[in-house]
């Protein structure tokens, strides 16, 4: 079950559907789960949900000195989640008033700042980064709400600025970028120290005219700060399904094309989606998918067969979580085989000993019979002979050996007839 709180997430999650699909795995999407709610349902064991998209900065704006005592105590529940890699960027929008440029964060201290949903990731990044250069809500009013794509509360003198974090190719900023009588911070000035302090960060460049050529949008390189998506999952989350959902985040990263086919603001093939997470653990077994670019041999072999033949998953994430155990076992295998090849050999030698020692008793009665003379008593041979008869009929042998022991019986009234006078 994977938490997509927004449709960039979902459209993600639909690919991997498909994907693991192929390998008997179903994949339920929530959309109704997003920003610190993920993370509350991934280190809920109760919350059904094993994997969620995660805004980046989101975990690590939950330590330091920026952190309350209440964040730090929940660093430490959401650090132990595990990444299955960075997935693609979310830049940080700063818009303001067409008549207020600002550029420094610092600029916004005592002003009205729409900070995003309390329900949304974004807020939480906006915040620390406004606290960051003392701007808290204390001396400026946060409004907890999204900016809309016309900018109306910024249009209307509603709010002074807003803060977003979104991919470039949302539908939000796309039109944002476009409206009139409104401001995209520039970050130059400060750029590489957001990125020295906040391991989470990057630095993207919106280029003169990336946006239109006319008019001309931007009038100037703009320099902004940018995170990136996580997908996150449970620290026990099966090590097979790991492996497959790592597979299909390779198979399926986000295009370098939006939905109108136009090119993606700052897209850089083979940039993502990336092992390399500045906040979580990559789950080792992500982390061997990406170095050798394809699943466990027993998973890709296993995995169609068994959802072929209507098995549960569990068989092939079974095989594949105890492959490397079987393969210790070849080499045991190699020197038990060879000496399997004598237990035929000896459970006949075992068998037939059991009437060897009765032939050996009836050589020695043999042996008294030819050498006859004074001490030879007939009715003692006699005897001898009943009680080896005697034992020999309780002989239990398994059919195959029938044969044999009817020879034995056999025998002993061959020998025993040698008493009868005449």
């Amino acid at each position: 079950v994977i938490a997509a709180g927004n449709p960039q997430y979902a459209e993600l999650a639909a690919r991997y559907q498909k994907d693991l699909r192929r390998f008997g795995v179903e994949l339920d999407i929530r959309t109704d789960t997003q920003g610190f709610a993920t993370l509350r349902a991934l280190a809920d064991t109760n919350s059904g949900i094993t994997a969620g998209f995660v805004k980046g900065g989101l975990i690590g704006s939950l330590q330091g000195r920026l952190a309350s005592e209440k964040a730090k105590g929940r660093h430490g529940d959401y650090a132990q989640l595990r990444s299955v890699g960075r997935l693609f960027q979310e830049p940080i929008w700063v818009f303001t008033r067409g008549d207020m440029p600002i550029g420094s964060l610092r600029e916004l201290g005592g002003k009205r700042i729409l900070v995003g949903s309390r329900e949304g990731g974004g807020r939480r990044i906006a915040t620390q980064l406004l606290r960051a250069n003392d701007v808290t809500g204390e001396t400026s009013v946060f409004m907890d709400e999204d900016l809309s794509a016309d900018a109306a509360r910024l249009k209307k003198g509603e709010a002074d600025a807003a803060i977003l974090v979104q991919a470039a190719d949302s539908d939000t900023v796309q039109k944002l970028l476009q409206v009139e009588n409104i401001r995209l911070m520039d970050f130059s000035r400060e750029a590489e120290a957001y990125t020295n302090r906040f391991p989470a960060l990057t630095k993207v460049i919106l280029r003169t005219g990336a946006v239109d050529f006319n008019p001309l949008l931007p009038s100037a390189d703009i320099t902004l700060l940018t995170t990136s998506v996580a997908l996150a999952v449970r620290p026990n989350m099966e090590p097979a399904l790991v492996s497959l959902l790592t597979q299909a985040v390779i198979n399926n990263p986000k295009s370098g094309f939006d939905r109108h086919g136009d090119p993606v603001l700052f897209y850089k093939p083979g940039e993502f989606p990336s092992p390399n997470d500045p906040e979580l653990q990559i789950a080792s077994d992500a982390r061997l998918v990406y170095k050798s670019g394809e699943l466990p041999f027993t998973l890709r072999v296993l995995a169609p067969i068994t959802r072929r033949m209507g098995l549960p998953f569990s068989y092939t994430a079974y095989a594949s979580n105890h492959a490397a155990k079987l393969v210790l076992l070849i080499p045991v295998l190699a020197v038990i085989l060879p000496l399997t090849k004598g237990v035929p050999a000896l459970y006949i030698w075992i068998v037939r000993r059991r009437l060897l020692y009765w032939y050996n008793q009836l050589k020695s009665l043999e042996k008294s019979l030819d050498a006859g003379g004074a001490r030879f008593d007939p009715d003692a041979v006699r005897a001898e002979f009943d009680r080896i008869d005697l034992h020999v009929r309780r002989i239990h042998l398994p059919s195959f050996f029938s044969h044999e022991l009817y020879d034995l019986r056999g025998h002993i009234e061959l020998m025993r007839q040698r008493l009868v006078p005449g």
